[in-house]
């Protein structure tokens, strides 16, 4: 987040502001984003408002909206990573997938607190066939999350389409014995 609130805004939209931050923090997006939204409306400028409401958006699967407020943020702030990993994450749901593989490219390759767009990635190259690709992102992902099931899962469906048979059967006696649901899935990609 990149400000503190301003003092724009008439004194009901300061008021919905302050409310939509306590639904958020208090764990209830859906019950914040009307508040978010309320505040903007009042003429609240304040460019945090944005990060708030998209993140609510993002909770209730409303990838459109998201995506609104996650361009304004990358407008305004074109080097933060959050934001550009954010709207990567939407792109990718969105099924956007050139769009999705630029933004979560563009996130420094040092910034760990977005270090799950490995996997996004991995899934993303492997859906354009690009296996060399899917490989090297899948393998940042492990080094990332070693113990994550559907990485590892996802990992030997890589490894299989690249007919390194071994390597794959062992990726997914690791996933399944991390998550034994996972002998009974088919072996498809999962996202």
């Amino acid at each position: 987040m990149q400000s503190a609130m301003n003092n724009e805004g008439s004194d009901p939209a300061k008021q919905a502001y302050i409310n939509g931050l306590k639904k958020y923090r208090d764990g209830d997006l859906k019950a914040a984003c009307p508040y978010f939204s309320q505040a903007i409306n009042g003429g609240i400028g304040d460019f945090d408002i944005l990060y708030y409401r998209g993140m609510c958006h993002l909770d209730a699967g409303d990838y459109q909206s998201a995506l609104i407020d996650f361009e304004v943020l990358v407008r305004q702030y074109p080097k933060n990573p959050e934001y550009i990993f954010r709207r990567g994450f939407i792109h990718y749901k969105l099924g956007m997938n050139a769009e999705a593989i630029r933004d979560l490219a563009l996130v420094p390759e040092d910034f760990d607190d977005c270090s799950i767009r490995w996997h996004y990635l991995a899934v993303l190259f492997y859906k354009l066939e690009d296996r060399e690709a899917a490989l090297a992102a899948i393998e940042k992902a492990l080094l990332k999350f070693p113990t994550m099931p559907k990485i590892w899962f996802n990992a030997g469906v890589i490894l299989a389409a690249m007919d390194l048979g071994d390597r794959a059967d062992l990726a997914f006696v690791t996933a399944a014995k991390l998550d034994p649901r996972l002998t009974s899935v088919p072996r498809q990609i999962l996202e």
